[in-house]
């Protein structure tokens, strides 16, 4: 990241992390930045600048290595098994019933969502949607199965 400014270095390791350009713009340029429609134009300019589109993809290489596939998969089986308790009041007793634990899927999003992203294995198209890389997810059900089965 030699060529690159202290902000725009400030900025690389900020949407690196993020994956929101806008949020990193105005944060590594805070002092230069009035808006978040500057913020956006500034962004969306700086993620055309093959230096910086290098610089984001070291990053996150950087990032990923560090996270061990074993943490990665223990987080993963964490959030599977999220819940939440649910609970009911009684309007004839005024008591309120804990009716047990019920699955959580918006947290058991957030983890495998961030996991994912952390390991890059989001990929996105022209469209900007998201297609999770089959291997990644191979491998996570793999180990999955033997974690199981000991």
């Amino acid at each position: 990241m030699e060529e690159l400014t202290k902000q725009e270095q400030d900025f690389v390791k900020e949407v690196a992390i993020t994956g929101n350009a806008t949020q990193a713009v105005k944060k590594a340029f805070k002092k230069n930045i009035k808006t978040d429609g500057s913020a956006r134009t500034k962004g969306s300019e700086l993620l055309t600048n093959p230096n910086i589109i290098k610089a984001v993809a070291e990053v996150k290489k950087t990032i990923a290595e560090q996270i061990p596939d074993e943490l990665l998969v223990e987080t993963h089986l964490e959030g599977l098994k999220a819940g939440k308790h649910v609970y009911k009041n009684n309007n004839e007793s005024g008591e309120i019933e804990d009716m047990g634990v019920e699955p959580d899927f918006a947290v058991r999003h957030k983890y495998l969502d961030s996991a994912y992203k952390l390991k890059g294995s989001y990929e996105a198209d022209e469209q900007k949607s998201i297609n999770i890389l089959m291997p990644v997810l191979v491998k996570f059900l793999n180990e999955k199965e033997n974690k199981e089965e000991k």
